[in-house]
């Protein structure tokens, strides 16, 4: 997601906030997502990414997902466990709602329920199935699963069925035991073929799902056998592939080069609860992606490394790090032991936050924003980048050209920006950002 409501501070500025602790106070936190927090049209209530006023008023499964499992961690902690169960369900009810006919799950939706995706993203339709099994378990672990009606497990069931059978038919490789994707997280070229990510994420739905039919009061055996059937060659193609390299890779391009640049992707096996296939490599992996990603002048972890003539690559505005990820970096550490370090990576994301402590998505610098305009968006390497045929859904030219338009506009209002101000970021406050910033200080606090 490219960002919206820039704003500006520069370096070193103080903040006035009216504590710097109540940013690390996991109430603040859940009280900025329950702000972002919209009844939706159709069924339920769901998070939005950022304020509905933005550039990106939808709701996206990924973001979702992230969000859901923090509300599940904040329960666990004992924080608002009401007001978490009640938003996670509400949150599955609309994702209910969304899922296409076939069982997939797409990039964003609008509050109506109106499928507003770009882009081609499968592992959309592993966090669907990732929020279904929060709902399961935010209900399980508030002793409330007898609150809801039978209906719910029922289309849970039905959902899990549909992804399922949708995800071995055109997913699954059965030559490779991969899921094979055009793009996910980083929206581009970068992702496609068989990416840790992505089979790390329906290792993970999977996984979920089946404890979820396990724990929720419907009949489901033959969706729970059929899931055993599909883990078990997904995780020995995950493992495989993953685990016999010298180092653990991003990914494998679509006819089978093994891709090893550091990505902040690398942090998937330790994110999705993954060590008992990864081994030490999880670890290994997390660390080499955070020792090669962060960022040498702001702090915090970027995406990957920002070679502009590289096809696959995005930029949005300038490389520089994201929050969401830096949160990710500080999870790891504090559930490694490492304090210190947890508190350093947070510290950065404090850094960057706003007088009211909202936290963007990502940052970049003057330098950084002026070599992307002249290197890509007046070239229109970025358009190509962009609205590569290769990863675009089937969307009309009107929706590329309203894109367009508000890349326009985004770009005008950061060239505006920085005449004064070195440090952008962009699509500010962030849910994904806050729910994995509240996710860290419950890791951080954990007994």
């Amino acid at each position: 997601m490219s960002g919206t409501n820039e704003s500006s501070q520069a370096d070193g500025e103080t903040r006035n906030r009216t504590t710097d602790a109540e940013f690390y106070s996991p109430e603040f936190h859940l009280s900025v997502l329950d702000e972002l927090v919209h009844e939706a049209e159709t069924d339920g209530v769901v998070p939005l990414a950022s304020d509905p006023d933005n550039r990106y008023p939808y709701a996206y499964p990924r973001d979702i997902a992230s969000i859901t499992r923090a509300w599940v961690a904040a329960i666990r902690s004992n924080h608002r466990e009401t007001a978490c169960r009640r938003n996670i369900v509400d949150a599955a009810r609309f994702l209910l709602a969304v899922q296409d006919e076939d069982g997939h799950w797409q990039q964003r939706y609008a509050l109506d329920g109106t499928d507003e995706g770009i882009y081609i993203q499968e592992d959309n339709t592993a966090h669907g199935l990732r929020v279904l099994s929060h709902a399961v378990t935010a209900l399980d672990e508030t002793d409330t699963l007898d609150d809801v009606e039978e209906r719910f497990y029922e289309r849970i069931r039905e959902a899990v069925s549909d992804s399922l059978s949708v995800t071995r038919r055109e997913l699954f490789d059965p030559n490779a035991h991969l899921i094979e994707s055009t793009t996910s997280i980083h929206e581009g070229r970068i992702e496609s073929g068989y990416t840790l990510w992505v089979n790390s994420a329906f290792v993970a739905a999977l996984r979920q799902s089946r404890e979820a039919l396990e724990i929720a009061p419907v009949q489901a055996d033959e969706v729970r056998t059929r899931i055993d059937d599909l883990l078990e060659l997904l995780e020995g193609g995950l493992k495989r592939a993953f685990t016999s390299p010298a180092q653990v890779p991003r990914r494998y391009s679509p006819d089978g080069n093994i891709d090893d640049r550091p990505d902040v992707t690398l942090l998937a096996p330790y994110y999705f609860d993954l060590e008992d296939l990864f081994g030490d490599t999880a670890a290994a992996a997390a660390k080499r992606a955070s020792e090669a990603l962060e960022d040498p002048r702001l702090g915090g972890l970027q995406r990957f490394l920002g070679f502009y003539r590289d096809y696959e690559v995005q930029q949005h505005g300038g490389n520089g790090p994201w929050m969401q990820y830096t949160a990710w970096h500080a999870q790891f550490r504090y559930d490694t032991g490492d304090r210190e370090r947890g508190d350093e990576a947070l510290a950065t994301i404090e850094q960057y936050a706003d007088d009211s402590g909202h936290i963007p998505e990502h940052l970049t610098t003057r330098a950084r924003f002026e070599s992307f305009m002249q290197n890509e968006w007046h070239t229109r390497k970025d358009f190509d980048k962009e609205f590569d045929q290769a990863v675009l859904r089937d969307v009309p030219f009107d929706l590329v050209v309203e894109e367009l338009q508000h890349m326009q506009a985004a770009y005008q209002r950061i060239a505006d920006s920085v005449t004064n101000q070195d440090v952008v970021g962009f699509a500010r406050p962030l849910a994904w950002s806050h729910a994995e910033v509240l996710t860290a200080l419950l890791c951080r606090d954990a007994p």
